[in-house]
């Protein structure tokens, strides 16, 4: 009878237990990338910070995206609560109290804190996806994925065991310019 090495024994075991304790980060996120590409609608709140270097800028959101076509809302400040953008081939319009408002952009590239919104739940569907890892945000295990937007910007999104977006960073040449704290997903 032949005898097997005690140290191949335990690399075989090891990786038994490794492919039994779950799915790959990187096949959790081409789950999670499917699961948004096979979606009719997003829909979600968020609270986003909008970091210009001088000057940083807090609101909540209500997004809703049909296909290619969005309407964000904006929850807060109060100031500019009922604030709506519409997105579609166009760009994006805000409207409020009649008139259109410029947003301006944070990056070079042209993004702007609204514009955001859109490239993320683009990027959760379609985006090159670049590096995943399994990891802690708060106490919640979640899969991190980073897309590249172009290349300086990427998007790294922490995605809960339900495959929900918790948290997105927008990171242009590594500092984080824009990033959202999501609640009340829908993935339709």
């Amino acid at each position: 009878m032949r005898h097997i090495p005690a140290c191949f024994v335990a690399l075989l075991s090891c990786l038994f237990l490794a492919s039994c304790s779950g799915v790959s980060s990187d096949r959790a996120a081409e789950e999670i990338q499917r699961s948004f590409r096979d979606a009719d609608s997003v829909a979600f709140d968020a609270d986003v910070r909008a970091d210009y270097g001088d000057r940083t800028f807090d609101f909540g959101v209500k997004y809703q995206s049909s296909g290619d076509s969005g309407l964000l809302s904006v929850t807060s400040p109060e100031i500019i609560a009922g604030a709506t953008v519409r997105i579609g081939d166009g760009g994006a319009v805000l409207a409020f109290d009649g008139a259109e408002v410029y947003t301006g952009e944070i990056l070079p590239e042209g993004l702007s804190p609204v514009d955001a919104m859109p490239v993320m739940v683009s990027s959760w569907r379609d985006g090159l996806i670049t590096e995943t890892v399994r990891e802690k945000l708060g106490d919640e295990d979640c899969v991190a994925a980073v897309f590249r937007v172009d290349d300086r910007v990427d998007l790294r999104t922490w995605f809960d065991g339900e495959g929900l977006p918790l948290r997105a960073e927008f990171s242009f040449d590594g500092y984080t310019v824009v990033s959202a704290d999501f609640y009340d997903m829908k993935v339709e």
